[in-house]
């Protein structure tokens, strides 16, 4: 279209800047928008991803030294356990066959009160602290001293002997198993509650006396109940075992015994772990400390190349604002110029009209040269004033009309290169708020940009849309398409991919700040796996509340 051809250059003063006005834009840009490069997406920064970093790596340095000391304590508390069964299984032994004993210790006084019914109490007075023969009516013998306990035996003549005993009597002198303070044997004679000791103690513990009338064969007991037993006050392990002696009762022997030794290795086993849990945290704590040192430095260092980053780009942006500063006044110096020609054309043509009063043809061919120098007069004029920020002169229009202008202004264009063109605008789509000229001028930028992308017999269809809020002008072609990475770079001043000459890379520049100008967007993409759509999408009378 002649307009188009004619004033690149004007198109580049109406992008977006002027002499005076480019570097306010750039700045009020810059401020806005974050710093990229051409199609490339802003970059973080790495504050919040540092702080998250660190953040999840102490939390997992804990993590790992609370499981390892978990781990470690679990440990030793299954050992002590297992330590304290072994013990009581070895007490339970112990004090089985200490039962063993003390039934064949039984045996032998009773022979011993046989004996001495036939050969009489001289015979066992120095085996027996008391020795006494008395009749069946006679009351027993009493104890001397609360460490022996009289034993009676019938006689076949009808006499009852009474023998003094001792705990070491029925347990043996001294028993070799027995350790100070940590391993010792006890009786629990029948009728009584108390236990008898083999150095002549008498103690007491409910602990054991409940396990036995429960005929437990282990009990744990604490260390307190450890100490009521002359024990060291550690954590003891009972044995306990039962003799039914006949006529003489039902016995009970308990072999009671610290884990003194054992928890002592246990312990010390533990100190051993939690030493081995103090270097593993540190270990952890020294490479954890490690890490974060060097993702701090990595995260220095990418925020430096960050910034780095940001003002190559900002000074990219700044170069190119420049050269469409420079631009724009040179295309303000190529306008008025061009005023001067236009002004001669125009005169032309209209002593051209005049003279050709009978010739309907000339007549006719010098009207359509004076519509068009006054169009491109119009749209220059109006380029201008969007460049100086003047707002566009809006009025109602409908989408069909907008669609029908644009496309009868580019089809001899589509004719020449063989490529047809399709319009779809119907008639009752919403109308719009707008620059006539400036978006009809936006739109046919769009279908010449798609009708240089086709190919000899391509198809281009052009097409108004509408919703409750916004109104579409849609422009699909079947050409070479374009890829994202030349669509996100698509609607920069001086970007194309025409070759040399056959492109100033302004035309989707022009359209996207036409569109913005009306409160719009200007989108290009790839349209599926062949062609490219571009889309001007602008606010209809309704959403802009214009009755």
């Amino acid at each position: 279209m002649c307009d188009t051809e004619i004033f690149p250059v004007v198109s580049c003063a109406a992008d977006r800047f002027t002499e005076k006005t480019a570097p306010i834009h750039v700045a009020r840009r810059l401020r806005a928008e974050p710093a990229m490069a051409s199609g490339t997406r802003p970059r973080r920064t790495p504050d919040f991803l540092a702080l998250w970093q660190s953040g999840a790596l102490v939390a997992w340095m804990l993590v790992a030294i609370g499981g390892v000391t978990a781990i470690g304590w679990w440990d030793s508390q299954r050992e002590s356990e297992a330590v304290l069964m072994d013990v009581g299984n070895e007490q339970s032994v112990l004090a089985s066959i200490a039962a063993v004993d003390l039934l064949a210790h039984l045996t032998t006084i009773e022979r011993d009160a046989l004996l001495v019914g036939t050969r009489g109490p001289s015979w066992a007075a120095e085996r027996y602290s008391n020795v006494a023969v008395r009749d069946g009516q006679s009351p027993r013998t009493p104890e001397r001293d609360s460490s022996q306990w009289v034993l009676s035996f019938p006689t076949p003549d009808g006499h009852v002997v009474d023998l003094g005993v001792r705990a070491v009597d029925l347990l043996g002198e001294a028993p070799p198993v027995e350790r100070p303070g940590e391993l010792r044997l006890l009786l629990a004679p029948p009728g009584t509650t108390s236990f008898y000791a083999t150095d002549g103690q008498v103690l007491g513990s409910s602990a054991v006396r409940d396990a036995l009338d429960r005929r437990l064969t282990s009990v744990r007991l604490s260390p307190s109940g450890a100490a009521e037993l002359g024990l060291r006050p550690r954590t003891a392990m009972a044995g306990l075992a039962q003799v039914d002696a006949g006529h003489l009762g039902r016995w009970g022997v308990v072999a009671v015994g610290t884990a003194a030794r054992p928890r002592d290795r246990e312990s010390r086993a533990f100190w051993r772990v939690l030493l081995s849990v103090g270097m593993a945290s540190a270990l952890v704590l020294a490479f954890g400390g490690v890490a974060l040192r060097k993702q701090r430095k990595e995260l220095d260092l990418e925020r430096e190349l960050a910034v780095t980053h940001a003002q190559h780009e900002r000074d990219d942006q700044l170069a190119r604002a420049q050269r469409v500063a420079t631009m724009g006044t040179f295309a303000m110096g190529m306008v008025h110029e061009v005023s001067t020609p236009l002004g001669v054309i125009m005169g032309r043509a209209e002593q051209l009209r005049a003279r050709a009063q009978q010739d309907e043809r000339s007549v006719h061919a010098a009207q359509a040269i004076l519509d068009q120098v006054e169009r491109i007069q119009t749209i220059v004029r109006r380029f201008l004033d969007l460049a100086r920020g003047s707002a566009p002169s809006l009025a109602r229009t409908r989408p069909a009309d907008l669609v029908r202008s644009a496309v009868s202004s580019v089809e001899h264009r589509f004719a020449k290169a063989r490529v047809s063109l399709s319009a779809n605008a119907p008639a009752d789509i919403s109308e719009v708020h707008c620059d006539r000229d400036l978006l009809e001028h936006a739109i046919v930028n769009l279908l010449l940009n798609a009708c240089d992308a086709c190919p000899p017999g391509g198809h281009v269809e052009v097409a108004a849309r509408s919703d409750a809020e916004r109104v579409a002008f849609v422009v699909i072609d079947d050409g070479s398409g374009i890829t994202s990475e030349n669509a996100s770079q698509a609607k920069e001043p001086f970007f194309t991919t025409k070759p040399a000459g056959a492109g100033t890379g302004l035309g989707l520049a022009i359209a996207s700040e036409i569109a913005k100008s009306h409160r719009g967007e200007l989108t290009v993409v790839p349209n599926g796996v062949r062609g490219t759509r571009a889309c001007i999408e602008i606010p209809s009378i309704a959403q802009r509340g214009i009755e």
